[in-house]
């Protein structure tokens, strides 16, 4: 099934939801949940209203580029909000000379003894409290959280959902750790935010919240992501 707007990559068709109507997002949805033999409309009762809530969300995505996004894998999170609370991280005046060196536009690669040195710059910049953050590791409504990036593919939300079910109480896509900055723009999970969009939008999804602006919150996090070795997924 092809629709006016989708783009092809090796192993086939992908729908971004910010371009597919309601009416082909149905067609799509209905022919998947038939081939897995269930009925679209008994497992996502409210798809329409929910299909359309995501896509408003969407408009309000900053349209990162994938290949400037941060990469902080759940499993780094404990030992991210750590070095916040600590303070270790260089983010507020006075900023340490060195921090200068690594760009928080773009990934560049560190190695171990670099990104343990960047990590610490909070703590040698001559105020050992002044970079201290507290963030808060709470559970946030999907309706509440804003997209960062605006391609969400519909056969991917579908396929999980007709495979799997939809999203419930113990599931990974409810338990799996979200970034989310002051303003409640996710950093990660998106394919996640979007099972739960469809299914409730009122379903809460574990997060730690960041009081960081998102501008803020991306330099500091693609710059942590390398300083942990993680590289881009682009």
């Amino acid at each position: 099934m092809r629709f006016k707007n989708y783009i092809t990559e090796e192993g086939g068709f992908k729908y971004n939801i910010s371009r597919i109507s309601l009416k082909e997002a149905q067609e799509y949805a209905e022919g998947e949940f038939k081939k897995a033999g269930k009925s679209l409309y008994t497992v996502l009762p409210d798809f329409d209203k929910n299909y359309t809530s995501l896509q408003a969300q969407m408009k309000k995505a900053l349209d990162i580029p994938r290949i400037k996004m941060p990469v902080i894998e759940p499993e780094d999170m404990k030992k991210f909000d750590g070095d916040l609370e600590k303070g270790r991280v260089d983010i507020f005046k006075p900023l340490t000379g060195d921090k200068e060196k690594w760009s928080p536009e773009a990934w560049k690669p560190m190695t171990p003894k670099q990104g343990e040195n960047w990590i610490t710059l909070g703590i040698k910049d001559g105020n050992p409290t002044d970079d201290i953050v507290k963030a808060n590791w709470t559970q946030i409504p999907g309706k509440k959280l804003l997209p960062l990036q605006s391609q969400i593919w519909l056969e991917k939300l579908i396929g999980n959902i007709a495979k799997f079910g939809p999203p419930k109480a113990g599931s990974p896509v409810l338990s799996t750790t979200i970034i989310a900055s002051k303003e409640y723009y996710i950093l990660d999970g998106h394919h996640r935010y979007g099972q739960v969009m469809l299914a409730d939008p009122n379903l809460k999804m574990k997060a730690l919240h960041i009081p960081l602006d998102i501008q803020l919150l991306l330099k500091i996090t693609r710059t942590y992501g390398a300083a942990i070795g993680n590289k881009p997924k682009g």
